[in-house]
């Protein structure tokens, strides 16, 4: 197999849009595509250049691999309607390759959050986990992911499972909090625009990986005064509730750490 091999991508969401646009631009032929919202299937066949099919079942099989680029929950039941003797991957960082039907099958997981915003960015220097159920797919999956720029690294389901909750801290927790942030200023009729020294130095430690020495704040200080004053400034019950875990988190790590 090459890079300028056939594929056809089940899905029509975030993944699936940027997947394929990535897979398109790499060289990559993208066949057909096939997915339950035949609206959204269709734009994005006509985008990749590819043929919308109305179910899974009625893909063509001539082609190199399929893509599943489903929910986490769907991929199993989705992997099973494919056409048979055909390699499959997808793209979860925690649902192992041993989900999908095909004897051949892996996963190129980047790791990366795709949403509506980041659709179109590609994956430029963007580390992507990859695992393959034997040497040949494996090659052909790192050299997929090397051509759409993408940094390549060899990750089995555990190893893959460890990265996904650590992403998990990374991303979706801490962009939970900067939202909080943003609610919390834009309530008060302030500029969310305060926060972007701080949001830059907070990414800056993710990057360095010396996040722990950059902790700083009241509740790092055992400042309970300002503490008790904060939580009077907020009106919902779960986010006090919320700030006081976090903060008693907070005291009870760096004590250890220290």
């Amino acid at each position: 197999m090459s890079i300028t091999s056939k594929i056809s991508i089940i899905g029509t969401g975030n993944m699936a849009n940027s997947m394929g646009r990535a897979l398109l631009e790499s060289g990559a032929c993208i066949v057909e595509v096939a997915g339950r919202n035949a609206k959204k299937g269709r734009q994005l066949a006509e985008n990749l250049g590819a043929k919308y099919v109305e179910t899974i079942e009625s893909l063509s099989s001539e082609v190199d691999a399929f893509a599943v680029l489903v929910s986490d929950d769907a991929i199993s039941s989705v992997s099973y309607q494919i056409p048979a003797g055909v390699c499959q991957f997808h793209t979860s960082g925690v649902t192992e390759a041993k989900k999908l039907s095909s004897e051949v099958k892996g996963v190129v997981w980047p790791i990366k959050s795709i949403n509506e915003k980041s659709i179109n960015e590609g994956f430029q220097d963007v580390p992507m986990g990859i695992e393959a159920s034997n040497q040949e797919f494996a090659d052909f999956l790192f050299e997929l992911a090397q051509k759409m720029g993408a940094e390549a690294f060899t990750a089995d389901s555990e190893t893959k499972a460890v990265i996904h909750l650590a992403a998990v801290f990374t991303d979706n927790f801490a962009n939970h909090c900067l939202t909080l942030s943003q609610e919390i200023l834009k309530n008060a009729n302030l500029d969310t625009g305060l926060m972007k020294s701080l949001a830059e130095g907070l990414a800056k430690g993710g990057v360095n990986g010396d996040s722990a020495s950059r902790q700083t704040g009241v509740a790092h200080r055992g400042d309970l005064g300002s503490q008790k004053k904060h939580i009077s400034l907020l009106h919902s019950e779960e986010t006090i509730e919320f700030y006081k875990f976090l903060s008693k988190h907070i005291a009870e790590h760096h004590e250890l750490q220290d």
